[in-house]
């Protein structure tokens, strides 16, 4: 997508003159010839970056800057000026702008402080993005239970083990602590290759894993790489391991344990050095449902992931995070909930975990007009609210089955039955929502 530029300068040929120069490099650019029109231009959609001309015929682009950098902390700015003075730029460079340029100058010089200035900040960005990743694996919390999480994948991450089994609700982060096994391992330098078992018809899992020879079946027109194959020197994660079909349950056993493998119509033996994270929300030590063997030789070093109700002070950090992450993403002015939100997000019980936190927020991000997301906005989860999710009169806990329906269900609502969005929102396969809400795709 083209990064948004707003040009705010009282000199029409000026304004023009950058306009032309900024859309040749594919920005979208948009010009205010005044303060006034520059402050409804700030107010409204957020743009990467203003230029700003210090003296405006109604007003400074200085105060332009302080109050959009108020709203907007991650907006970048760049100052321009005829007068050129130590106390403008001194100013400027205090509220935060990357750059102050003087008037004559040429339009290469802006164009490169502009592309520099995003570029600058997409590097701090990702800066960000590893300091987090290496201090709490990109993982967003303050709660004891999930700090005994991050303490067992720092240690597993680093130790030569083969095999990791993550555990947990669905929605609480089973990919992200997978990443975070590779990111903090000597393997972090190689491939991160996943697969969703449950996304994938039966008669392609083999072949979607070891791959297959050519001739190997009618459609089998060349050779394939497997996904093993191509997780050589990184790591596989195999997730909804408990949705593998019986068949590969077999050959990946033999996998696990060998590390060797043949491609489907192949004869040759072939051996990766990869290290397999699997992830399920079931309890696979159900022999009716998987093999008993393979899930022994994936329980050996186990994570347990806590549901998103048993981390109650991580709820509102969480939803403060993405809050700050839809916004940008959205390009909308919002800073905060209000207290009412907030005391009815603490209280729901999640039992789409964080993904469905995510999602709610989302939801309400996008509908919302103002700076702030009220009670109103979780109109969802008002309704929900009124019962306690999770109970049952019968038994005192509802099946896990019949609560990701329900939520599948109502994410199915939301999406006006679009299956491509809802499982978007959900963070799963359209072929995943399909199954669970007993359709056919």
């Amino acid at each position: 997508m083209s990064r948004q530029v707003v040009v705010v300068d009282d000199e029409e040929l000026i304004g023009r003159s950058l306009r032309l120069a900024l859309e040749a490099e594919s920005y979208h650019v948009a010009v205010a010839n005044s303060a006034k029109a520059g402050r409804a231009l700030l107010e409204g959609e957020p743009p990467d970056l203003a230029i700003l001309d210090v003296r405006l015929g109604d007003g400074s682009g200085l105060d332009l800057l302080r109050e959009a950098r108020a709203r907007v902390p991650a907006m970048q700015a760049i100052v321009i000026t005829a007068h050129g003075d130590v106390d403008s730029a001194v100013e400027a460079l205090r509220l935060g702008a990357f750059d102050f340029i003087r008037k004559p100058f040429e339009l290469e010089e802006v164009v490169a402080a502009v592309n520099n200035a995003l570029r600058t900040e997409r590097l701090e960005e990702r800066v960000a993005y590893l300091e987090r990743a290496t201090r709490a694996p990109g993982l967003v919390f303050q709660s004891a239970e999930m700090a005994k999480v991050v303490e067992q994948v720092q240690k597993l991450a680093t130790q030569p083990v083969p095999v990791v089994l993550v555990r947990g609700e669905s929605g609480t982060g089973k990919e992200l602590v997978a990443r975070a096994l590779h990111d903090g391992s000597e393997r972090r330098r190689g491939p991160f290759v996943e697969l969703n078992c449950s996304a994938l018809p039966e008669h392609l899992v083999e072949s979607e894993l070891f791959g297959h020879e050519r001739g190997a079946f009618s459609d089998a027109r060349e050779q394939k790489k497997g996904l093993v194959e191509l997780a050589d020197g990184g790591t596989l994660f195999l997730d909804e391991i408990g949705d593998l079909a019986a068949a590969a349950q077999a050959k990946l056993l033999k996998f696990v344990e060998t590390k060797e493998f043949r491609r489907v119509g192949g004869t040759r033996q072939l051996k990766v050095d990869c290290r397999i994270v699997a992830a399920t929300h079931r309890d696979l030590s159900d022999a009716q449902r998987f093999r008993q063997d393979l899930y022994f030789r994936l329980a050996g070093a186990t994570l347990a992931l806590p549901p998103l109700r048993e981390r109650g002070e991580d709820v509102l950090l969480l939803a403060r995070h993405f809050l700050e992450q839809l916004a940008r993403e959205f390009r909308k002015p919002l800073t905060r909930f209000t207290p009412e939100a907030e005391a009815l997000l603490a209280r729901h019980t999640w039992p789409g975990n964080v993904r469905e936190l995510r999602a709610a927020v989302s939801f309400a991000a996008l509908m919302a007009e103002g700076t702030e997301l009220g009670a109103e906005n979780f109109a969802g989860l008002v309704r929900g609210a009124q019962t306690d999710p999770l109970a049952d009169s019968r038994t005192g806990i509802r099946p896990l089955e019949e609560i990701e329906l329900a939520y599948c269900k109502r994410a199915l609502a939301l999406c006006g039955g679009n299956k491509v969005m809802a499982a978007e929102k959900l963070g799963i396969s359209r072929h995943t929502l399909a199954r669970k809400v007993g359709e056919g795709d």
